[in-house]
């Protein structure tokens, strides 16, 4: 199987890491925001996101860095290291858990269970931030931008109520110009590579090319 997002993802939904949500539940408020609302970060808290698509980017520059995974706790980083300026910005309607940092460190520091599957999501983090990475240091701007229109239907896929445009979420991700960006996608629709609606990708219909 090869080591793309989607099947990166797939497999770490399989861990089935989510059984431990109850237990967060008990020591936390459940709350809900709405598409472009933002996950307030305050000190001493976490946030873990049940359900929904977050995007974080840098405050200086808004550049969309990832965005969050099942169960990632929003706000350790930021704990451990307050020099971090994330935001964090919701894309579809989200179900979160917020509770104190002494709360959660009682819970997963203090089982050797709960230790367990933290540590999975952190390992994971880790993993996607490098995919991520590796996607946007390519050698041409199109072997950028290919990748990310598999991301781009997955991710709509996997959260019917994203809106946002295909264009927007690769500008957004990456320094590409809208000119160059837009020039990309209507030389591979005018192709028959890809369909888009609206602004939105709707299907790869062929093996994209290797190089542009």
């Amino acid at each position: 199987m090869k080591a793309n997002f989607e099947n990166i993802h797939h497999y770490y939904q399989s861990l089935e890491l989510g059984r431990y949500i109850d237990d967060i539940c008990i020591g936390g408020d459940v709350f809900t925001l709405a598409p472009v609302d933002y996950i307030k970060i305050l000190p001493g808290f976490i946030y873990i996101v049940i359900n929904g698509s977050v995007a974080i980017s840098h405050k200086e520059n808004e550049l969309t860095v990832g965005n969050t995974i099942e169960y990632m706790p929003i706000g350790l980083m930021e704990e451990y290291c307050p020099l971090l300026n994330f935001e964090y910005k919701c894309m579809t309607p989200v179900t979160a858990v917020k509770i104190p940092c002494e709360a959660f460190t009682a819970l997963f520091y203090q089982s050797p269970e709960h230790m367990n599957v933290l540590s999975k999501i952190l390992v994971f983090m880790t993993i996607f931030s490098l995919e991520l990475l590796a996607e946007r240091k390519q050698l041409t701007s199109y072997q950028t931008i290919k990748p990310m229109l598999h991301r781009y239907l997955y991710r709509t896929r996997t959260f019917e109520n994203e809106k946002e445009g295909l264009a927007n979420f690769i500008m957004r991700r990456t320094k590409l110009s809208r000119t160059h960006v837009f020039r990309v996608l209507a030389d591979l629709k005018e192709g028959g590579y890809i369909t888009m609606e609206k602004g939105k990708l709707i299907s790869i219909d062929k093996t994209l090319p290797e190089d542009y």
